[in-house]
């Protein structure tokens, strides 16, 4: 072995005279290098959060199948199908419950600056739990009178004298596509990258 190392040591570094000759060249491909690494990084970063911010919904669903319409584009863009579905799936053995949850992107002013915000909308039957959040299960009788509505505490945007608001449990109305509702309650779930936030309702 010592042999060996005195025999390395002997050589003539040619790899690194090449690279040390000229010191701008190699400042150059050192950046270059450095570069790529970093975008590499971004792009890794990139694909964590988009996975995580469109499987939010789908882990926070208690539920073991769920039965998505074949035209659905993504989880901001699903579309109906027959409820007949529902009850060819309670028929299978091993099934004890199908229930129906819709899903929407809407539009919807900010209480605060009255600006305009794409949020995303489910609702479902109260009766049964769909989430497997405390904080939702925890106020779906507030979701059984119309129009009320549970806010992701979250979501992007100045929200924080509205959330402080309803906390306080002083509810707070605003418009959703031109109809009033009133939010009575909020949870923590996150933003995706199609919306800014979610409602709850149904």
């Amino acid at each position: 072995m010592m042999n060996w190392l005195q025999s390395l040591k002997r050589r003539t570094p040619l790899g690194w005279l090449q690279l040390s000759r000229n010191k701008g060249r190699l400042l150059v491909a050192l950046s270059g290098i450095a570069f790529a690494d970093v975008l590499m990084f971004l792009q890794i970063g990139f694909q964590e959060s988009l996975y995580e911010s469109n499987t939010k919904i789908r882990a926070a669903l208690d539920t073991d199948i769920v039965l998505v319409s074949p035209k659905a584009k993504n989880t901001q863009n699903l579309s109906t199908f027959t409820r007949r579905r529902l009850y060819q799936a309670k028929d299978i053995p091993g099934v004890a419950a199908a229930h129906p949850l819709y899903s929407s992107t809407i539009t919807w002013k900010n209480p605060e600056t009255r600006q305009d915000a794409a949020l995303q909308i489910i609702g479902f039957d109260p009766d049964y739990q769909a989430f497997n959040l405390p904080e939702i299960n925890q106020q779906l009788d507030k979701i059984k009178l119309p129009d009320v509505v549970l806010f992701d505490r979250t979501a992007r945007g100045n929200y924080q004298q509205t959330i402080t608001q309803i906390e306080n449990q002083q509810w707070v109305s605003t418009e959703v596509q031109a109809r009033t509702i009133t939010v009575r309650g909020v949870f923590s779930l996150g933003a995706s990258f199609g919306t800014d936030g979610l409602l709850v309702t149904s």
